[in-house]
């Protein structure tokens, strides 16, 4: 949900404690919904602020990228630290070197300092959780999780390299099993974060812990999670917007509304208006919602491109169009629905599964009621303002309706979601 993270911002403070002590010592799957309630075509809304802004950086694998025939090799780095008999620096001056330079933002330095850190002592926690930090804003994700895994190889409980890894895992990739294997590892630093009272440090958890959460469709959990966040540090612009964020998705839009006002009172904030926005289309209120919409695209060009332009007419022939390329096994299904076109989705089919759905869901299979006469049909529905949000232009659009009625015709046949994303849909 925020362009608007300051990834690893703790790193620094944290790191240099860890050199100190040198000194002294030297990301649940939600369950398939019963048959008679309905079942959505995953969200439009996008990924959690923090992880969308952390997604922009470039993922390299610079340890197992292919070599090119013509590869020239680096010259030699720059010594971190010089010193005046020519024997390598003492391992706390390494370390609180890296921290400075991670500090600045210098991290090509930073892990400089962290790799010599490493080569004199490497057995040093420390030295591997700055390589892996510096790996991670450097956009080199393989080398970087491999650092991570030689810090927690020599302590598989340090709770500041669980809560780096956890981070990697969320902002930086994000996918199912990412998302899942860092709510483990918070769940593994939150017990020795609470022992030692390291408040900042619970606070960072609970923020990945509700990041997480809220990407995995757990918005009632994100929710508690970004509270104890809040508690912590009421101050903290990031867990605020969490949580406002949680509300919207657990449809509890007055709350959220005014969660997120105040961070955008406070000071511009392009993903605060962007979900203002989304609540003031459902409330019908299409002048405010643009307003929020332009604000969020000025304030982050990048997070909020312009998207596709749907007006009911072209959509509804979008969709027809479409219909008619779909294998004939999908129009059959189709043809054994009441297939419908909504602008959003209501209330009462988001709520009618507990959590909620997302109001951000692109499409949705309604079997019939309970109890309801025999001969009446299951709905499928598509949402033209979610879908069109999806999409930047019309070729786009058309993929992401084609997708949408397969997934939907996929419920029908009795597919689950976790079946639907292994066929990518």
């Amino acid at each position: 949900m925020a362009a608007m993270t300051n990834t690893l911002r703790h790193l620094p403070l944290i790191l240099l404690a860890a050199a100190s002590a040198v000194t002294v010592a030297s990301c649940t799957r939600r369950e398939a919904a019963p048959s008679a309630l309905p079942i959505a075509k995953s969200s439009v809304a996008p990924p959690s602020p923090l992880v969308a802004a952390a997604m922009k950086a470039k993922q390299l694998d610079a340890s197992n990228a292919p070599r090119e025939a013509t590869h020239e090799p680096a010259p030699p780095a720059s010594p971190c630290l010089e010193t005046a008999n020519g024997r390598d620096p003492p391992l706390p001056d390494l370390l609180d070197q890296a921290g400075r330079d991670f500090d600045k933002g210098r991290y090509e330095d930073a892990l400089e300092c962290a790799r010599e850190a490493s080569r004199v002592d490497g057995q040093s926690v420390a030295a591997h959780h700055f390589r892996g930090a510096a790996l991670s804003e450097l956009g080199h994700i393989e080398e970087a999780r491999t650092a991570y895994a030689r810090a927690l190889a020599l302590d598989p409980d340090d709770p500041e390299v669980l809560r780096s890894v956890a981070d990697l895992y969320v902002r930086r990739l994000g996918s199912r099993d990412d998302l899942e294997l860092a709510l483990a590892y918070v769940h593994r630093a939150l017990p020795r974060a609470m022992k030692g009272k390291d408040h900042a440090l619970q606070k960072e958890l609970f923020l990945l812990q509700a990041m997480a959460l809220d990407d995995l469709g757990r918005p009632a959990e994100a929710l508690a999670a970004s509270s104890r966040s809040v508690e912590l540090d009421p101050s903290d612009r990031e867990a605020r917007r969490e949580k406002g964020v949680a509300l919207f998705e657990l449809c509890h839009f007055d709350q959220s509304r005014a969660e997120l006002s105040r961070l955008a009172a406070e000071e511009p904030d392009a993903w605060a208006e962007h979900y203002l926005g989304l609540i003031a289309e459902r409330a019908e209120d299409d002048v405010a919602a643009a307003a929020h919409f332009a604000r969020a695209q000025s304030l982050d060009s990048e997070a909020f491109k312009p998207t596709a332009q749907a007006s009911s007419s072209f959509f509804g022939k979008v969709v027809q169009e479409e219909i008619a390329k779909l294998p004939p096994d999908i129009r059959t299904g189709l043809a054994r629905s009441q297939f419908q076109v909504e602008d959003l989705p209501e209330v009462s089919d988001l709520v009618a599964t507990d959590p909620p759905l997302s109001p951000g869901i692109l499409g949705l299979f309604r079997p019939p009621a309970e109890g309801a006469a025999e001969g009446v049909k299951p709905a499928i529905l598509l949402y033209r303002r979610n879908l069109a949000r999806a999409a930047h232009n019309d070729e786009e659009l058309r993929r992401e309706v084609r997708d949408t009625l397969m997934h939907e015709v996929g419920h029908l046949n009795g597919e689950d979601d976790e079946q639907l994303r292994d066929r990518g849909l």
